[in-house]
């Protein structure tokens, strides 16, 4: 998104996000002005982690997406456009990563007709996915059990899609919310051999969502990165509502334990080094009952806003880990 479409997205909101404020436009808007011009935050930043409540003392404390952008140019410098495709393409994620990758899924461009019809019959529930976007955007849920295979390979063959089986996802993470795979986001930075875990967040869809994606209505919930804990409230990208419990099926959400924690970090770190010239990537990675595996990785895009919903700015600590 431009700055003049993340402008024009503020401006339409600031009378709705007065509303719910209390604060004036005239005041919200100077704000944000502050915000943009001295520490660099964009209009969703603004909104969904309520800047406009904070003195700039507390502002500063944030990794903001000016600064964000700074760290992952310095450290992802080296990254070769191999590298690139490798962590931003979906098929080719789900390629490199393999062995951390349970479910089943199919390349359509690289697939038969036979292919096809081998997978729809092997399967229920799955995604096609577009290879190249972001934000959870034009990603469709199917049942194959439903469909007529001829007419599905006239309308997708070709297509630059996957075909991907929907996750069983653990007990316990279905129980948040069943409509959709919910994912943890661990963001690390890397340097050299050293791995930081700079953060993480609980994503859950919204009601009768298919995916989890904060941009597509899900509400993401801060964790504690040591334990694997919710510790705070859920918050959608509007930022103005804190939800205790999930909004679709009210499951108390502040206490709860992600499952398989440990392994789940372990993948993470492993996967930072696994990528010689990378040094700034955001994992989505889901949980079964068998142990993590990854969803897709996020590099070109570095979005702070999620692994600060506990209100704890991460800005210092990424400047001391890359500057030691």
């Amino acid at each position: 998104m431009t700055r003049m479409q993340y402008l024009k997205r503020l401006l339409s909101s600031l009378p709705e996000m007065s509303a719910e404020s209390g604060f004036p436009v005239w005041r919200l808007a100077a704000s944000y002005a502050v915000c943009y011009i001295l520490y660099g935050a964009n209009s969703e930043e603004f909104r969904a982690m309520r800047l406009y409540m904070f003195n700039n003392r507390r502002r500063r404390q944030y990794l903001l997406y000016r600064a964000s952008s700074r760290f992952a140019r310095q450290l992802n410098a080296g990254m070769t456009a191999e590298d690139f495709a490798s962590l931003n393409d979906k098929h080719r994620f789900n390629a490199a990563f393999r062995d951390l990758i349970r479910r089943d899924w199919l390349y359509i461009p690289d697939s038969t007709p036979d292919d096809i019809r081998a997978f729809l019959g092997r399967n229920g529930d799955f995604l096609i996915k577009y290879c190249l976007t972001s934000h959870g955007d034009k990603i469709r849920k199917f049942n194959a059990r439903e469909l007529a295979p001829e007419a599905f390979i006239k309308e997708w063959g070709g297509q630059p899609c996957l075909m991907e089986a929907f996750i069983t996802q653990h007990p316990a993470m279905a129980a948040l919310n069943p409509s959709t795979v919910n994912t943890v986001r661990l963001q690390t930075a890397r340097k050299g051999d050293r791995v930081l875990l700079l953060g993480g967040c609980l994503r859950c869809g919204g009601a009768d969502a298919i995916v989890d994606n904060f941009h597509q209505g899900g509400v993401a919930y801060p964790l504690d990165i040591k334990t694997g804990i919710v510790n705070g409230m859920g918050r959608t990208l509007r930022g103005d509502v804190v939800y205790v419990r999930h909004p679709s099926t009210g499951h108390v959400m502040p206490g709860f334990q992600i499952p398989h924690w440990d392994r789940l970090t372990e993948m993470a770190v492993k996967a930072a080094l696994n990528v010689p010239h990378v040094g700034y990537v955001g994992w989505d990675i889901a949980v079964t009952a068998d142990g993590p595996e990854f969803v897709e990785a996020n590099v070109n895009d570095p979005d702070p806003i999620v692994f600060q919903l506990d209100d704890r700015g991460v800005r210092q600590t990424l400047a001391d880990f890359v500057n030691s």
